[in-house]
């Protein structure tokens, strides 16, 4: 009789798990859901500190934020992909018994309403409010988990990894996870260059590039930005007169599973058809040979961001063999 109640505990269990929906909402969407007695210090700025800039041909805000009170959350906005609850310490019995706290005082768990599902929540006292200083950066690191969700698993409903892709670059020395959502535009091992192409709609393009280049020049943030401007000029259709903009540019020195290199994210120009967009490239130092990976995007007038976010995401899978 045990047996047979545990094993009916488990399929109710499995039942309410597969009964879960999947999460709704745009990738970068964060819902923040908070008590009546902290509408002023959101209204007065008290968020700011969330609002990150990614800076492409112009600012653009990482997040999309929309927002909702304790008494307005139900029904399909508790399905949201991340969710920021800020509660008075009178409202603390609201957080869900799931949510952690870390030595942070910021609450979180996954899968709480929905699959795919993020939440956090942190109690904030209105007359002295202040929020953690690690929240950003956590609620950045949710955004990429769904955006890696988005390239490598939903997209478009189907499995968007590409593991016979990973073993085609593996003979190279190098393994990457390009989406199936990229198709090959150039193969050319032998010029150490590959190139892959992804169009979302008739106006955006975007090129994710491989550049093996051997040499012993010292990797610097300059050189960086040169090795990648030449590799546009050289391999990328009708590029020869594209250049960087050294006004509008940003270097971060990286370390990825032991190589050293720089992660760039700028502006690329083409006075000779007059158009322009951005990119973001990581150039590691293998000793010896350089390994540039580049995502560049077309997109005039609209975001940018989450196109190099992707690039990021691709990027973050290289591994040298």
């Amino acid at each position: 009789m045990k047996n047979l109640s545990a094993v009916l505990f488990l399929l109710l269990l499995l039942s309410c798990v597969s009964c879960k929906q999947d999460s709704l909402g745009p990738v970068n969407g964060v819902l923040v859901v908070y008590s009546a007695s902290l509408t002023e210090f959101i209204d007065l700025g008290g968020l700011q500190d969330l609002h990150l800039i990614v800076e492409t041909v112009d600012p653009e805000e990482v997040f999309s934020f929309s927002f909702a009170e304790t008494n307005e959350f139900h029904g399909t906005l508790k399905a949201r992909r991340v969710i920021l609850l800020l509660l008075d310490p009178s409202e603390i019995h609201q957080i869900p018994g799931k949510l952690v706290e870390s030595d942070t005082g910021i609450y979180s768990a996954r899968d709480v309403w929905a699959l795919s599902q993020q939440v956090f929540a942190v109690v904030v006292d209105p007359e002295s409010p202040e929020l953690p200083a690690e929240l950003p950066d956590m609620l950045e690191a949710a955004y990429d988990d769904q955006m890696h969700d988005y390239i490598y698993e939903s997209f478009v409903s189907t499995s968007m990894t590409s593991p016979e892709r990973m073993d085609s670059l593996a003979v190279l020395g190098f393994s990457l996870n390009v989406p199936k959502s990229f198709s090959v535009r150039i193969w050319t091992p032998d010029d150490g260059f590959i190139q892959y192409q992804r169009q979302p709609d008739d106006e955006c393009l975007l090129l994710f590039s491989i550049r093996i280049l051997a040499t012993d020049t010292e990797l610097t943030d300059s050189n960086a930005v040169l090795a990648r401007e030449a590799m546009a000029r050289l391999f990328f259709y009708d590029a020869s007169a594209d250049s960087v903009d050294r006004v509008r540019i940003t270097t971060v020195p990286i370390n990825q599973y032991g190589l050293p290199g720089w992660e760039i994210t700028g502006v690329w120009r083409n006075p000779e058809y007059l158009n322009a967009g951005s990119f973001t490239t990581r150039v590691l130092d293998s000793g010896g040979e350089w390994y540039i990976l580049d995502m560049e995007v077309y997109n005039p007038g609209y975001r940018k961001e989450p196109y190099l976010r992707e690039g990021w995401i691709i990027m973050d899978t290289f591994r040298k063999e």
